[in-house]
């Protein structure tokens, strides 16, 4: 019976340094600029390990990828799994604010971007942010995002640059 349980904690020691080498060697990917190496480590990541911690910054850094290539039907696909599935991740206004981006650049106006309006409005950007006292977010594809509110506007930039601008009307 020892033998089994040692077995078994072996086995899932193994996995546990497996998922983590793995994650490593995606960082490193990037790291050197080898993006489409790394969106292909990231993929079968999250096929071989979905419940991982890091699952919500893979999936977003999945979205980046698509959004960067144009590839607005391969992030559109992911969004809906995103944002049910991780709507307390700290970059879940962001996914959002691609979203928003993708649905003006693919199709112009529709309800499902006034209902993007509706949530950005919906509460204060800042409260949302309120318990990681962060108004910021870098992704692991080294996009720095960044929030700015007001009243009328809401600004979200990425790599200093706004990305998106949203007025309430």
């Amino acid at each position: 019976m020892k033998y089994i349980i040692f077995i078994l904690l072996f086995i899932q020691l193994s996995c546990a340094n497996t998922a983590n080498s793995l994650y490593e060697d995606v960082l490193r990917d990037i790291e050197a600029g080898s993006i489409d190496f790394a969106f292909m480590k990231l993929n079968n990541y999250l096929r071989d390990y979905p419940n991982s911690p890091e699952a919500p910054e893979i999936k977003f850094a999945l979205i980046e990828y698509y959004f960067q290539t144009d590839n607005y039907r391969g992030a559109i696909d992911l969004f809906t799994d995103y944002l049910i599935g991780y709507p307390e991740e700290k970059n879940h206004i962001f996914a959002q604010a691609i979203l928003y981006r993708i649905l003006l650049e693919y199709n112009g106006e529709s309800e499902l971007i006034a209902e993007l309006k509706e949530r950005f409005f919906s509460k204060p950007i800042f409260n949302i942010f309120s318990g990681a006292k962060i108004k910021t977010y870098k992704s692991i594809l080294n996009n720095n995002y960044k929030i700015a509110d007001s009243a009328s506007e809401i600004v979200i930039y990425k790599n200093n640059k706004p990305f998106i601008k949203v007025s309430p009307q």
